[in-house]
């Protein structure tokens, strides 16, 4: 049903307690822009399906239980950020970060601070 939404830009449902799976009719919202699906009880994995929406600029799964590599096909989008910090999400693009204009972003605190002198 939600694949019906097509003019739909913004699906910003962060912090609302939803538990479940992302449907890959997600990837028919072909004028979305900013998914935030954050702090939720969503499990499962990403569907490449959401790599057929060609404006997604932002991609929010920080704080969900979602498992798993980010698609390849996600990728190939251009001025993607993909958040997934305090996910078990791993990055599967070039270096954990850029490919073809998509950002992997890790939280701050994945960061290692100690580096050797």
């Amino acid at each position: 049903e939600i694949g019906m939404l097509s003019s739909l830009e913004r699906l910003w449902i962060h912090s609302n307690s939803i538990k479940g799976t992302i449907p890959t009719e997600v990837g028919m919202l072909s004028s979305l822009i900013d998914l935030y699906l954050g702090a939720n009880s969503i499990t499962g994995t990403i569907p490449s399906e959401i790599a057929m929406l060609s404006s997604l600029t932002t991609l929010n799964l920080n704080g969900t239980s979602i498992n798993g590599t980010i698609p390849t096909e996600l990728c190939a989008l251009t001025n993607t950020t993909i958040n997934y910090a305090e996910s078990e999400i791993s990055c599967s693009c070039v270096g954990g970060s850029y490919k073809g204009g998509t950002l992997c972003y890790l939280s701050p605190s994945a960061i290692p601070t100690n580096y050797p002198s």
